[in-house]
């Protein structure tokens, strides 16, 4: 029989899909090794047990660069967008991303475009709205001084 002619739940839960190779790095902050560790101990499904253990076995947690006055994987960055409000974003893996906490993926298109950089340079951010210019204002790692 087709699959035209079935229904679907409403109320099936949505596949979780994991494009997580075993064996293969996965960069977090010392902040994300802890976040996917309290993860793993409220996973309520075998499945995400499962693939949030396979991901922990894979972890390499980044420590900060030695020269903190460049934004590295872990830097807290303070910019401002087209001479608007400050901002303050934190450069991690995709794991830990969260961008409504200030958290941005080092892959994204902000993320990438401050890696490099030192305070007091301009970035352009390449936008699907538009590029932006990025003015970095200082770039901190947790624990050092800011």
């Amino acid at each position: 029989m087709s699959r035209a002619f079935t229904t679907e739940r409403d109320d099936a839960p949505e596949p979780v899909i994991d494009s997580h190779v075993a064996g293969v790095p996965v960069r977090v902050t010392p902040a994300g090794r802890l976040l996917l560790e309290e993860r793993l101990r409220r996973a309520q499904s075998p499945a995400e047990r499962k693939r949030l253990e396979n991901r922990l076995a894979d972890l390499v947690v980044q420590e900060p660069p030695a020269d903190r006055s460049v934004v590295a994987f872990g830097a807290t960055v303070d910019v401002r967008v087209d001479a608007g409000s400050p901002r303050r974003f934190t450069i991690v893996g995709a794991d830990e991303a969260d961008v409504a906490a200030g958290r941005i993926s080092s892959q994204s298109p902000l993320g990438s475009a401050l890696l490099g950089v030192r305070a007091g340079d301009v970035v352009t951010w390449h936008r699907p709205v538009g590029d932006a210019l990025v003015t970095v204002e200082a770039v901190a790692y947790e624990g050092a001084a800011r």
